[in-house]
């Protein structure tokens, strides 16, 4: 799964996804809890990095 594929499946979620600061990191935002969410665009994201950011969010 590519950083975009993930970015469009956290805002069917229900996450709202702001700059965050730069060129590469984005904010993410559900139901009250902010994290800092890395972006690269078509490159492919980490297993574990999905999971930790979606255990992160609390889906």
């Amino acid at each position: 799964m590519t950083y975009n594929e993930y970015f469009k499946w956290l805002k069917k979620q229900g996450v709202e996804i702001v700059d965050g600061g730069g060129r590469h990191h984005k904010k993410g935002i559900f139901n009250g809890k902010s994290i800092p969410l890395p972006y690269h665009g078509a490159k492919e994201i980490g297993n574990g990095l999905v999971r930790r950011i979606n255990k992160d969010l609390g889906l």
